[in-house]
């Protein structure tokens, strides 16, 4: 029997939780004697904190264990950085008449101990000096202790992948601040692949065929650990398993190592939905339903649909789609996608009319990746449009009236485009929803009509680089250059109803001309607004291009935990042709002088970072250098305030 006893809390008498001593909080944390490691760095790997710079944060609590701790992580910081005799010690002074301290760590840096030389003994199989080359550890660089290890493994990797499995054994020797690495490298007999043994977790639903056919190895091939971890990857791309574990059984005796290859699936369907918000698109609305292994065969269907609104509660735009993936088109590794779609927009970036559209039709595409960071694409689309204009004549002149009632008679109002593409996409960032390293290239040559047929003919091009270079304290330089030209061809047509449109941008269809402005492209102007230029650049109306240069400069700072700051410069601008680009307009100027159509257009801001999971959360402020001309006046681009969510790129 259990049995509880009550009883009530009297004046005058403590609860329990009142015999806490009052806690002593971190006043500041100070470093004394250092000089060769930043700060920030050593912060990273104590457990004692600084107060944070934001007054309403609690500051943190002072533990002496963790301070002790403490000097041992961070001697631990300046081994890797050479300095192998580094001695850290603490002091801690408290505030008089209050419950802070001050925490001083005392650092003793000694001298720096450097690498004398690499040497590799009892490599017959691998040239020593092609091995040290790929090494971490290398003359003339500090020692760091922590590069033994990888090393090792690096060297083992480099034997396995010519079909040995090597016994490596690092021996350092120190003599005053030089230092000798050798390591001792026995190679063993040559491997070959042996038997994979397949086991699924639970009731397996994939076909046994769907799984060997991801597996890159060969019994009796010569062992190589590429061929491993391409298999890892082949079966993690399918989207079947949520874990792929693949155990090593070596079997001396005959030269060969087998697999234990251990899986676990997904569920085959799933449902997703989701809401955000753009600079045109403010309310937005998706949902996704799908199965990963349709007839039991492998094949991959979706079902998709999307919905958008502009900030005035207006329809912009709805789509569905239905997609049939195929993992191994005709028996090879090539994804094939076939995807029919179904849309309606409604285009409302010109002042005096609204375009509608109705575009249905269907895409194929083929694509395969090759390693972890290329692919190549071929995308053959096939889109049947649409489309009528609605204007109010009452709005207009009589004379402007008639003009515009002419150019919209002469507007088509179905078209077809057929268009092939071929993309390369290579992809080295560690992170692409928020990288910090690595670069992201992205080439686009696509054809319209001509030998493919449809109501319009022409060649496009666009080339996009972006590179992220990490700087020291955590900072990090963002840039990316764009460029892009279309050429039409063939029999002459007017698929937009601007009135003074340049005739080779009307022979483009609306939605294949170039457009930027907006949180991604260039800051401080709306969504799609510069296409202003070349003999066009009439007032309302934003009729697109057919040339675009895009760059961009961002500086990403972070301040505290999550949370950051960028300041960058954007330029860009949009041409109706490639030949109306001229080197003296792509200059920066500060003046008061009103911008050209042809002026490349440059903004200056600065901005806020808050970083979550699915990519960081902006807040932008755009400053131009110079007015645009509308309606007659000078408008400027001053404290222009933006919100978006992810990187600008």
């Amino acid at each position: 029997m259990l049995a509880s006893l009550w009883i009530p809390a009297l004046p005058g008498v403590a609860r329990a939780q009142d015999f806490g001593v009052e806690l002593t909080r971190i006043e500041s944390v100070e470093f004394e004697g250092r000089r060769q490691v930043r700060p920030r760095e050593l912060l990273a790997a104590m457990k004692t904190q600084r107060p944070s710079m934001w007054p309403w944060a609690d500051r943190p609590i002072l533990r002496e264990d963790f301070v002790r701790s403490d000097t041992l992580a961070i001697a631990a910081v300046y081994r890797r950085h050479g300095y192998l005799d580094t001695r850290v010690d603490y002091h801690i002074e408290t505030v008089e008449g209050e419950p802070r301290a001050r925490v001083t760590f005392m650092i003793d840096e000694g001298p720096r101990s450097n690498v004398e030389a690499v040497r590799i003994t009892g490599s017959d199989v691998y040239p020593a000096d092609a091995l040290r080359r790929r090494l971490s550890t290398r003359a003339g660089r500090p020692f760091d202790p922590t590069l033994i290890s990888v090393d090792t493994t690096r060297i083992s990797r480099e034997y396995q992948n010519r079909g040995y499995i090597p016994d490596v054994a690092a021996r350092v020797a120190r003599d005053s601040n030089r230092v000798t690495v050798t390591y001792d490298v026995t190679s063993g007999p040559l491997y070959r692949f042996g038997e994979v043994y397949v086991s699924v977790t639970g009731e397996p639903t994939i076909d046994p065929h769907l799984i060997r056919r991801e597996i890159a190895i060969e019994r009796g091939e010569v062992y190589r650990y590429t061929r491993v971890e391409k298999t890892q990857e082949q079966l993690a791309e399918t989207g079947y398993f949520r874990l792929v574990q693949l155990e090593r059984l070596v079997d001396s005796s005959h030269a060969q190592v087998e697999w234990d290859l251990r899986l676990s699936e997904r569920k085959s369907r799933w449902i997703d939905a989701g809401v955000g918000s753009g600079t045109a698109e403010r309310f937005r609305f998706i949902g996704e339903w799908g199965n990963r292994n349709l007839l039991a065969r492998g094949l991959q269907g979706v079902l998709g649909a999307r919905l958008a609104f502009d900030g005035r509660g207006r329809f912009l735009i709805a789509r569905g789609e239905a997609t049939l993936l195929e993992p191994w088109l005709f028996g090879v590794r090539v994804r094939g996608q076939l995807t029919p779609y179904y849309e309606r927009t409604v285009d409302r970036t010109n002042d005096f009319y609204r375009l509608d559209q109705y575009r249905r039709g269907f895409t194929l595409r083929a694509y395969r990746n090759f390693g972890r960071t290329l692919r190549f694409q071929l995308v053959q689309d096939n889109a049947f449009v649409n489309q009528s204009v609605d204007y109010d004549p009452r709005a207009l002149s009589p004379a402007d009236s008639a003009t515009v009632d002419s150019v919209v008679r002469n507007t088509e109002t179905s078209y077809t485009t057929h268009r092939l593409q071929g993309i390369v996409e290579r992809d080295r960032r560690d992170f692409p929803l928020s990288p910090s390293r690595g670069s992201y290239q992205n080439l686009l040559a696509e054809v319209a009509g001509g030998p493919l047929q449809g109501s319009s003919s022409f060649l496009k091009g666009d080339i996009s680089s972006s590179w992220y270079t990490p700087l020291p304290n955590g900072w990090v330089l963002a840039a990316r250059l764009r460029a892009g030209a279309i050429d039409p061809f063939g029999r002459s047509r007017r698929f937009t109803p601007n009135v003074l449109i340049d005739p080779e941008v009307a022979r483009v269809p609306n939605e294949d001309r170039f457009r930027i402005g907006g949180v991604n492209t260039v800051r401080g102007y709306g969504e799609g607004d510069l296409p202003f230029s070349g003999v066009s650049g009439t007032e309302g109306e934003r009729s697109g291009g057919l040339a675009v240069l895009l760059g961009n400069v961002e500086l990403r700072i972070p301040v505290a935990g999550p949370f950051g700051v960028e300041v960058f410069v954007d330029a860009g601008n949009v041409w109706d042709r490639p030949a109306y680009i001229k080197a003296s307009d792509l200059l920066p100027e500060v003046s008061t002088d009103p911008l050209a159509p042809g002026d490349l257009r440059y903004v200056v801001g600065v901005g806020g970072r808050l970083q979550l999971p699915f990519g960081p959360l902006r807040y932008d402020v755009s400053w131009g250098l110079r007015p645009e001309q509308k309606r007659g006046q000078k408008e400027w681009i001053r404290a222009r305030h933006q919100f978006a969510i992810g990187p600008a790129f």
